[in-house]
């Protein structure tokens, strides 16, 4: 199985931007191995980390020190991208990156939606999306994901990338029978427009059974488009400081959440709609 959603933070090594917008504590190598619940691994690029450098470290160690785990790559399209030659992007490609990701929601400010399809369009015309086939991955609102809908469907450009929309395209109970739903649904397409069912605490705190009705929509119409991610270390992102958590650790308590979730998608899911959104579909993504 797959886990296509996952951090590892060193900061001692790897600082974090000193515009960053929350500040997390360690998530080192060790930790994440020792947790996840796959070997197969997509490691996620955070908005507070300073360049790629760090993933690419913790991607290369898994592939020397740890050979049984299969890693990729997820790199964040920030102000460095366009100074990458494509000598660079060959290297990342090599390294395992497989998608680049756009940030939404923690960036550094609000990022209006032309911004956004901006930047869209952008990856849509770069070496490694033109060369490679990289994913294009973002975390954004619901109404953003519907705002872009004729972009992602009509534009010559850009109708040609695969996309993933992270932690259920941030769909929230309330969402249920909106137009900004019902527009993000039927932007799901198989091999083109991926979702990944990830860290449902964060969209319904109060219960994750609460998701329920959204997970089944997604894998009833669109069994083809569903990922899996268990968000690891689980980031507190409330911490809107410089200073590490005190004590310096991450949401411990969601360590135990992830099987539960587990439990429940299995509960939610037939077994083809959990054996693609574990194994098929993002064997088929990050292209092993």
């Amino acid at each position: 199985m797959w886990d296509t959603h996952v951090h590892c933070f060193d900061p001692e090594q790897h600082p974090f931007k000193p515009t960053r917008t929350y500040t997390p504590g360690p998530a080192p190598l060790e930790a994440l191995l020792q947790n996840c619940k796959a070997k197969k691994v997509n490691l996620v690029q955070a908005s507070i980390e300073d360049g790629y450098y760090g993933l690419i470290t913790h991607l290369k160690r898994i592939h020397t020190e740890h050979p049984h785990i299969l890693a990729r790559g997820t790199i964040c399209m920030d102000e460095n991208w366009d100074s990458l030659t494509d000598q660079e992007f060959d290297a990342l490609h090599t390294a395992g990156v497989r998608s680049c990701r756009v940030h939404g929601l923690f960036g550094t400010g609000r990022r209006s939606l032309l911004s956004i399809e901006h930047q869209i369009r952008q990856f849509a015309r770069s070496y490694p999306a033109q060369k490679f086939g990289w994913s294009l991955s973002a975390q954004l609102p619901l109404a953003v994901w519907a705002s872009l809908k004729n972009l992602i469907q009509q534009d010559p450009e850009v109708s040609s990338l695969t996309i993933v929309a992270d932690h259920n395209g941030c769909a929230t109970p309330a969402d249920i029978g909106s137009v900004e739903l019902d527009a993000f649904v039927d932007m799901l397409q198989p091999e083109r427009f991926y979702v990944k069912v990830s860290a449902l605490y964060r969209r319904s705190a109060q219960s994750i059974h609460e998701m329920k009705p959204i997970i089944n929509r997604f894998a009833t119409l669109a069994p083809q488009c569903l990922l899996w991610g268990s968000d690891w270390p689980h980031v507190d992102s409330s911490n809107r400081t410089l200073d590490p958590p005190n004590p310096v650790h991450n949401d411990a308590r969601r360590e135990d959440d992830v099987p539960s979730e587990l439990l429940a998608l299995q509960s939610w899911l037939n077994e083809e709609q959990w054996k693609a959104m574990l194994i098929y579909n993002p064997d088929r993504l990050f292209g092993i």
